[in-house]
């Protein structure tokens, strides 16, 4: 795949050699230009540093395939697993980096060296981390991963180590591309984009260089009904059914009779309950046997299956321009200014509102929850269907208030839709150069994310009740012209959130050789920046931010708060001994909302021979509460899955309230406090010829602190936890959940280590026939987490995780790649494969039923991908992902990172076999 000299070998010592190590050959007389690589504020030669970076070239950009950041981090083995929703456009839309599987705060994510602001939408321990859409894709040279903590040079968020995006340089040509790729079975996922990159200008003759990119891309939704996996646990589960819901649709009476029975009229369709009662849509509905009616006849109710009604894929458009202007000043100066704007605009859909109790706000003097009502002498009140049963009018209204209580699911509303469009604009301005023999670098960065949030097909709750009370609305079929207008007056639409997030930073870092050693000479490095961010989260419906809306969010919170950090940081290299490096660095970081923290580190490397270095470095880090931590007020939200109750009132066990998703209230301790870490890793790259090479890195964090939450779906999934934490279960008088309490507070330790292996080789064969092969794997040795200070450590590794804070952890992944050239012709193949995970018994019950663990399998795909550029200028791809039409393994647990139901999205693509193009003319 590339060709390597010893330059070569030491530069894959110091970037641990990634996806595919880049191409190195000097021509004679050459020489090697300093450059700053990341982890590292010394301007070197890339053989000199002693991290473990993982480098991604545009080489291998295009032969992946990969057409957004997220599809290209799948490939990265040190990335445990995407933090998505963009995969559907649920929730804001966003796509997050999880190197380690750490979380998206600990991931810190730069463009060409410096910040971005993080997405504007946030929340009490939520994420508050950079969209991974708002990279200018069309515009990038290479990534480089630092798979190594770097709050030593970087501060906060680079705990599990740091993506650098870094745009092209010095670009004097032009390069026009189209693309076009669908689903072999054409039933949605398709992919369109076109892009452009234009420059200008010699540096060295001209004096400048003008660099401009774009790009454009719209991707088609993937209904999952198309595809149904999560109808595949019946045949891997025995006993299982596909995840659904109490509320469906036709609805059910709900808690009554003598025996607080409940009974859909839509399941009875052999009673004849009458034409205002729907039947039961067995594509969209499970039935379901609950108690025995008075005459011996067995109660039903219809469980909506509510991944029925999901896109796998939404609809998405995105664009991205980028662009850069250099001046030389002279020959040891030079003025930069960068500008980029990235735009993404999603529409996700998400199952139709359920209603019932539990899914509507909660009344917090009587401590329950309002109960949706209707008029036993409605027109729709199955009161015939209820005599053919056995019961008698008593039963209808035993409390004597006229009223019986219902569960439904909006489906005259449609899906709950999700219009999000999120930006970034950027603007970098800056100077770089020479000065008394000092390599300086300083510039002015102002980045601001927007984001704005639609809403269309939820149901605004007081509305809705007050309509279902009339008796207009009919919640077990259709309804007339009465029950349309009120189901229509019930809508909560449009433009629910306007928030923004800016980052305005100044930085300034110079280095330089001193002291000759006994190895080369010493280097100093020193900076100093200054930053301030601002959130300003901004619901713009009074009725959204507090959380009127059944199904929603919860309360939304407006959050404006900034804050201040200043830091002073330096490095120092020395080469005590021939072979050997010794560097240590340091930053001092001062916040203006919560103190300060100092975080050293140190490496080590020793080059005893051209074939071999050896390599490794030990530090500290830290993450700092973000700005909703800190200055939100008291939110409420809900579980991420239905949970079950394990302490249901007696006699109601098959009661729905007893299975929801229960809300939960949250908000953040007053002695809060930044995360600390330590960071160590290890490792050996050793070349014994000059087309082999085999890099292993061992590493090792140990957090403290940890800034996270104990979430009902980790208290009711842990009989631990749960008999620990029972106090913060809050129950109405009859016992049934009313809330949750999940404050966010410095918890107990995470433990995680593992070994990063990457081995590659070429060969070159006669008639200009060369081969390449690269395999670049993590074994996760160890990931746990204790759930609070001096508690008991729950070991995640090879799990599902607990449903909530902790995400899939798989033992091992890999990707592998063979490479074959031939003059004009490239042909690529490539294995993506994930080891599966166990999932406990409770999480499957809470699911799909059965309370038996369950074992995902592995996920293999392989991909190939060609090129001819036998023609003068153009450069033509083809290639197949998945091409044997692998099916995602089925999960049980259907929130891995989105809604997704049968399949973990942050793991797999849902596309099945799909094929791509692509065709690019350069010009100058």
């Amino acid at each position: 795949m590339f060709k390597k000299t010893r330059i070569g070998v030491a530069a894959l010592a110091a970037l641990g050699a990634g996806l595919a190590g880049p191409q190195v050959a000097l021509a004679q007389g050459q020489t090697l230009e300093r450059v700053t690589v990341t982890g590292s504020s010394i301007k070197r030669l890339e053989s000199e540093t002693a991290l473990p970076v993982t480098v991604i070239t545009r080489d291998q950009i295009e032969k992946t395939g990969a057409t957004n950041v997220e599809e290209l981090l799948k490939r990265v083995s040190a990335s445990a697993a995407a933090i998505s929703d963009t995969t559907q456009g649920a929730g804001y839309a966003t796509s997050n980096a999880n190197l380690r599987g750490l979380g998206a705060n600990s991931t810190l994510v730069l463009l060409n060296g410096r910040r971005l602001a993080n997405h504007p939408f946030g929340s009490i321990g939520g994420n508050a981390a950079v969209d991974l859409n708002s990279i200018p894709f069309a515009a990038l040279e290479r990534v480089e991963i630092l798979r190594d903590g770097a709050s030593a040079v970087y501060g906060t968020d680079a705990v599990a180590g740091v993506i650098n995006f870094i745009t092209k340089r010095d670009y004097r040509n032009g390069e026009v591309s189209v693309r076009y790729g669908n689903t072999e079975s054409n039933i949605g996922g398709a992919e369109k984009g076109a892009s452009i990159a234009v420059g200008f200008g010699d540096l060295l003759s001209d004096k400048f260089n003008v660099l401009i990119t774009g790009n454009v891309q719209k991707n088609t939704r993937l209904r999952a009904i198309e595809q149904k996996f999560y109808n595949r646990g019946v045949q891997e589960i025995p006993g299982s059914a596909p995840p659904t819901s109490g509320g469906g649709f036709p609805g059910r009476l709900a808690d009554f009779g003598p025996n607080h029975e409940t009974l859909s009229p839509g399941a009875f369709s052999a009673l004849n309950p009458g034409a205002a009662f729907e039947a039961c849509d067995p594509t969209f509905t499970t039935t379901v046997n609950t108690s025995v009616s008075p005459n011996g006849t067995q109660n039903k109710i219809c469980r909506f299956i509510y991944a029925a009604t999901l896109d796998n894929l939404p609809d998405q458009d995105k664009g991205d321009v980028y662009g850069r202007l250099t001046l030389n000043l002279s020959k040891d100066h030079q003025l930069f200014a960068e500008a980029s704007l990235a735009r993404n605009h999603s529409i996700g859909r998400i199952a139709p509102t359920p209603i019932f109790w539990g899914a509507t706000s909660l009344d917090t003097v009587k401590g329950d929850y309002a109960h949706p009502l209707m008029p036993i002498n409605s027109k729709y009140f199955p009161r015939d269907l209820l005599i053919k049963l056995g019961y008698t009018p008593a039963d209808f209204d035993p409390d004597g208030d006229g009223m019986a209580e219902v569960a439904l699911r909006a489906i005259p509303r449609g899906n709950r839709i999700n219009d999000n469009t999120n930006t970034q604009t950027r603007f970098v301005f800056g100077a770089n150069g020479v000065l008394g023999g000092w390599d300086y670098d300083t510039a002015v960065n102002i980045s601001r994310a927007k984001g704005s949030l639609s809403y269309l097909g939820y149901v605004h709750e007081g509305r809705f009740l007050a309509g279902l009370a009339s008796g207009n609305i009919n919640p077990f079929g259709p309804s007339d012209a009465a029950g349309e207008a009120a189901w229509a007056n019930s809508a909560l639409d449009g433009l629910m959130r306007e928030s923004k997030s800016t980052t305005t930073e100044f930085d300034f870092k110079a280095s330089r050789e001193l002291s000759a050693m006994a190895g080369g000479n010493m280097a100093l490095a020193l900076g100093a920046s200054a930053r301030k961010e601002k959130a300003e989260d901004r619901p713009v419906n009074a009725d959204y931010s507090a959380g009127k809306h059944i199904g929603g969010e919860g309360t939304v919170p407006t959050t404006i708060a900034s804050r201040t950090i200043t830091a002073l940081y330096g490095e120092l290299s020395m080469p005590f001994a021939k072979g050997w490096e010794a560097g240590v660095s340091a930053r001092y970081d001062k916040y203006s909302d919560f103190g300060n923290t100092f975080n050293p580190r140190a490496t080590l490397r020793f080059q005893p021979s051209k074939e071999l270095v050896l390599r490794a470095a030990a530090g500290t880090g830290f993450r700092a509460p973000t700005l909703w931590d800190v200055n939100s007020p008291v939110s409420s939200t809900n579980t991420a899955n239905s949970l079950v109750d394990p302490d249901c009132p007696a006699g109601f066990e098959a009661d729905p309230r007893c299975e929801i998703q229960y809300n939960v209230r949250q908000f953040a301790s007053p002695t809060l406090k930044p995360e600390k870490s330590r960071q160590f890793s290890a490792g050996v790259v050793f070349e014994p010829g000059r087309s082999v090479s085999i890099a292993v890195d061992y590493w090792n964090i140990l957090k403290k602190d940890q800034i996270s939450t104990i979430g009902g779906d980790a208290i009711f999934s842990d009989p631990k936890l749960y008999a620990k934490y029972k106090s913060r279960i809050k129950r109405n008088p009859q016992g049934f959940v009313s809330y949750i309490e999940s404050p966010v507070d410095n918890l107990g330790d995470l433990k995680t280590s593992g070994i990063d292996v990457d081995l590659r080789g070429s060969l070159n064969l006669q008639d200009g026939i060369k081969l390449g092969a690269s395999f670049v794997g993590t074994y996760v040795m160890e990931w746990k987490r204790q759930a609070d200070k001096g508690g008991e450590f729950t070991s995640y590794v090879g799990t599902a995780g607990d449903g909530s804070a902790v995400q899939p952890q798989p033992r091992w992944q890999h990707t592998a790649a063979l490479d074959f050239q031939r003059g004009a012709w490239t042909f690529t193949v490539e294995n993506q494969f994930v080891r599966g995970w166990t999932e406990s018994a409770t999480l499957v019950a809470n699911n799909v039923g059965p309370e038996v663990e369950h074992r995902v399998k592995d996920s293999s795909r392989f991909n190939i991908a060609m090129g001819y550029k036998g023609i003068k200028n153009l450069n033509v791809r083809f290639g197949i992902k998945n091409i044997t039409a692998e099916e995602p393994p089925f999960t049980a647990v259907s929130s891995y990172g989105s809604h997704a139901a049968g399949y973990a999205a942050s793991f797999s693509d849902p596309r099945g076999r799909f094929l791509y193009g692509s065709l690019s003319y350069q010009f100058k």
